[in-house]
């Protein structure tokens, strides 16, 4: 009887013939339905992606602003924030063992923030032998830059017992030139991590026009470990 209840909807479609089939519309759907017949959450899907374009500006949208939206609320905003979140973490999940032997390595692994619509801020440790021994994506902002203080980042650094890193963060601008602030905030954290006894090797900017490697760059009074 659910089986019948459930046919057509885009619920059982995935369910039939996997999630490959089912448009945008229906995957979110599926996240916005209780799996009843009739229920509008298709409606909402096909709303929210009229109002905020394709699906990666829609995974930018914060729970607070997809909650305000018509027919979303809190709770169906919030199954659309942690799918996200998950299926980000997914892709991040890469070869554990690589190798980071200079920034086009960084830039490699690290391609998909070219098209990102806002910006982020990894942090990528490494061995003795620049072989990698985690990453995390410290933190998420807005298209103008994250909000972000070096405590943050070294407070999660020697937390994981971390002894050297590189960090890379994306321009959404599509220029990859480090920008005054970025000399400047990365001037702190190289001080910082030189008081941590954590050394900084690179901060990659990555952008749809290449990257740029601040440590290759030369900028004067920033001395990486």
């Amino acid at each position: 009887m659910e089986s019948a209840a459930l046919q057509g909807l885009p619920m059982e479609r995935l369910l039939q013939s996997g999630p490959q089939a089912l448009s945008d519309a229906d995957l979110l759907a599926v996240l916005l339905s209780p799996g009843s017949p009739g229920h509008p959450g298709e409606a909402v899907a096909r709303r929210l992606l009229a109002e905020c374009g394709p699906v990666r500006r829609l995974a930018a949208r914060r729970a607070g602003e997809l909650a305000a939206m018509p027919g979303v609320g809190h709770v169906r905003a919030c199954r659309l924030v942690a799918a996200f979140e998950l299926g980000r973490r997914a892709a991040e999940l890469r070869d554990p063992d690589a190798v980071i032997r200079d920034a086009s390595d960084v830039h490699r692994r690290w391609a998909r923030l070219e098209s990102e619509p806002e910006e982020s801020f990894v942090a990528i440790a490494v061995n003795a032998r620049n072989r990698i021994v985690g990453e995390w994506v410290v933190a998420r902002g807005w298209e103008s830059g994250v909000n972000l203080h070096p405590r943050q980042i070294f407070t999660l650094l020697v937390k994981e017992g971390v002894g050297r890193v590189l960090f890379v963060h994306n321009h959404p601008s599509g220029d990859s030139t480090p920008s005054a602030e970025d000399i400047r905030f990365t001037r702190k954290l190289v001080e910082a991590g030189r008081c941590l006894e954590i050394r900084v090797l690179d901060h990659v900017i990555v952008a749809s026009s290449g990257y740029t490697s601040m440590r290759a760059a030369g900028l004067p009074d920033l001395e990486f470990g």
